[in-house]
Parts: C-alpha cells; structure tokens; sequence
C-alpha cells in the first residue's frame, strides 16, 4: 500500500512540475565564457540560445528574437595543431558576433563569429552562419546564401 501512495504521489509530482521545467529549459539562455562578454539589449528575446564568448564579444541589440536551440559560437580552435595544443590554444578575441536591431534568427541556427547580422534581417531555420548578414536580407542555408531582400511595408 506504502509503495502505491509513494508512486501515485511521484507521478503527481512530475506532473505538476514537468510545465514549470520544461518552461525554464526553453527560455533559458546558457552561456561558456565570460558573462562580462555578453551584451543582451532587455528587449530582446534569445530563449534557450546559447552564448560561447571565449573568442569574442557577443552583442544582441533591441528587439532581436530567436527560435529554439540557436548557437552563438565565438570559440574557435587553431586547426592545424595536434592533440593537446589543438584542444588548449584558444584565441582569446577576434571573433566578435553583433545581432543588429530587429534581426529574427530561426530556430536550430548556427552563428559563427566573426559576423555581423544586420538590422532586421531573417536567418532561416537551420542555417549556418558564417559571414556577415546585409540588413533587410533574408538568408539560408549552410553556408548561409542571400535568399532574398526584404521589402518593408
């Protein structure tokens, strides 16, 4: 009877918290690399993105909202190294990411610095970004390719 109440009561638990987890695992932001690298205007939205500042600067300006699972990576590694030198010899700047005002980033994006994403461009869903962003300009793919320019109305 005991180990009854015990799993009704466990599976009540679950319920009750299981919204409030998944709510704090989508809009959450993790971060590696230093917080004091991170510039997050408060009207933007970044959900569960997440922010690698070892190799540069991150700026996220007014009113930029990403979908789920994007990836700022400013952390790189000197490819033509071995082993233990390759995994340990980081730069430590250079490779700046800057979201200008009123980018949209999809979800499942990969920003790769440096770069500079500008004012109210598009990134679709999935893509990779690996070169700067012309405002107004909608983007693709991996690598990312002009889609097309945005008309405003």
């Amino acid at each position: 009877m005991i180990c009854l109440l015990k799993r009704k009561f466990k599976i009540l638990l679950l319920r009750l918290l299981k919204p409030i987890v998944d709510e704090i695992s989508l809009t959450t932001y993790r971060l590696y690399g230093s917080e004091k690298r991170l510039n997050i205007h408060p009207t933007a939205k970044v959900v569960n993105s997440l922010f690698n500042t070892f190799s540069g600067d991150i700026s996220i300006e007014a009113y930029v909202f990403t979908g789920h699972n994007v990836s700022f990576l400013t952390g790189t590694h000197k490819f033509n190294l071995k082993n233990k030198e390759r995994m340990n010899d980081i730069p430590l700047k250079g490779h700046d990411i800057i979201i200008k005002k009123g980018a949209w980033i999809g979800s499942n994006c990969t920003i790769i610095g440096p770069c500079i994403i500008g004012e109210n461009a598009v990134i679709a869903a999935g893509s990779v970004v690996v070169k700067d962003v012309k405002a107004g300009t909608i983007v693709g793919g991996i690598p990312n390719k002009l889609i097309k320019h945005i008309t405003f109305e």
